[in-house]
């Protein structure tokens, strides 16, 4: 059975090296969804190799350039786009996704990792700063939702 997987920060060094992993192994993962911060023309080419379902970026106003650059890269790719905190909390609680890798950086990525936490996700944790942080509240989280943390 194939794990459903959202990447979390997919355009940095962490969610690229996941991406070729990933590739390498097609019959084994699906791509749910990828987000990404500032990198528009990086998603884009990730969304155009891997066909997620979404693609998340942090602000509404990034997305008339993401779907341009998409379009222009692949007038027919079906990955539809969304916006903003909400956005990230949806794709890492999504019910199809088994697997969350959480590698935004810094106190940006801690939402979303709750909130796949709380959903029961297994958690690939790239980002120390989610336990530095909020050690106790994130494995309240694990431990409720009856997630799996992997550091």
């Amino acid at each position: 059975m194939k794990q459903h997987l959202t990447i979390l920060g997919a355009t940095g060094s962490i969610g690229v090296s996941t991406l070729e992993v990933l590739r390498r192994h097609p019959e084994c993962y699906e791509i749910h969804a990828l987000t990404a911060h500032r990198n528009l023309l990086g998603l884009a080419r990730q969304c155009v190799d891997f066909r997620p379902r979404l693609a998340v970026v942090p602000e509404a106003a990034q997305l008339d350039e993401l779907a341009r650059i998409l379009r222009m890269l692949d007038p027919h790719c079906p990955t539809v786009l969304r916006a903003g905190e909400g956005a990230l909390e949806e794709v890492a609680s999504a019910p199809e996704v088994t697997t969350v890798m959480a590698a935004i950086v810094g106190a940006a990525g801690l939402a979303s990792t709750l909130a796949a936490a709380r959903s029961g996700k297994k958690i690939l944790l790239a980002n120390k700063e989610s336990l530095v942080m909020s050690g106790p509240l994130m494995m309240q989280a694990v431990v409720q939702g009856g997630a799996c943390l992997l550091p």
